[in-house]
């Protein structure tokens, strides 16, 4: 069975060893999740940045859906991220799906909603929405550099470009969630080498569980129309 990674998913994984790295994606994708997602919350945010600034109106609920699972956890994070689009002057517009090629017949999906522009520069938006699923340093480094280097760069050569990835997890436990931001200027760029050898590790260990069987479940990718580089 050949498994499916998102970039997200990738910048994650452990790669200090290839033993390492196998344990990591087991847990992840043999993992219990799955009971809801946040595309609701992720939609609500991309209509903040197309301009429908009022917190009211972004998490409003009508009564034929105030008891779905989950409402609550996208309503939390829609509060929290956003209005950072509140005050500003952003145009969305999407990519159709692009993919990220990081081996033989590999790809990942960017799991980006939207791109918008802001005072001449284009900017991708990831949302980590996942209350325990919080980037560190490292990570949120790794995505920003990939996706500068493998997707800016080509498709705007030339334009100004940005990152903005909204991290909205807890950070200690049981003291709720905390916004934190990371872009261009906040992270380290990873040199071309140092990513390689990271997605080295992470094409060994796939081909390793592959080839064992060791994950019995496939993954079903996020779909949306409305957002076309998200699965």
């Amino acid at each position: 069975m050949r498994l499916s990674l998102s970039l997200p998913d990738i910048v994650r994984i452990s790669t200090l060893s290839e033993d390492a790295a196998i344990n990591h994606i087991v847990a992840e994708l043999d993992g219990s999740g799955g009971v809801f997602n946040y595309i609701d919350a992720t939609k609500r945010i991309k209509s903040a940045y197309k301009g429908l600034h009022r917190i009211d109106s972004l998490i409003a609920v009508p009564p034929s859906r105030m008891e779905e699972v989950g409402r609550c956890h996208n309503i939390e994070v829609v509060k929290l991220a956003a209005p950072l689009a509140f005050g500003r002057t952003t145009n969305v517009f999407d990519l159709s799906g692009r993919f990220f090629a990081y081996g033989e017949a590999r790809q990942a999906s960017y799991r980006a909603p939207f791109l918008y522009t802001e005072s001449g520069t284009v900017k991708l938006y990831y949302l980590q929405p996942r209350k325990r699923g919080g980037l560190s340093f490292d990570q949120a480094s790794l995505y920003i550099s990939i996706v500068k280097k493998f997707l800016l760069d080509s498709e705007f050569y030339g334009e100004k470009v940005d990152v903005e990835v909204v991290d909205v997890a807890q950070r200690i436990e049981g003291r709720g969630r905390v916004l934190r931001i990371f872009d261009l200027s906040s992270v380290e760029i990873w040199s071309d080498d140092k990513i390689a050898q990271h997605l080295k590790v992470v094409r060994l260990a796939l081909d390793d569980i592959e080839a064992q069987g060791l994950v019995k479940k496939k993954r079903r990718p996020l779909k949306d129309r409305d957002l076309p580089m998200f699965f």
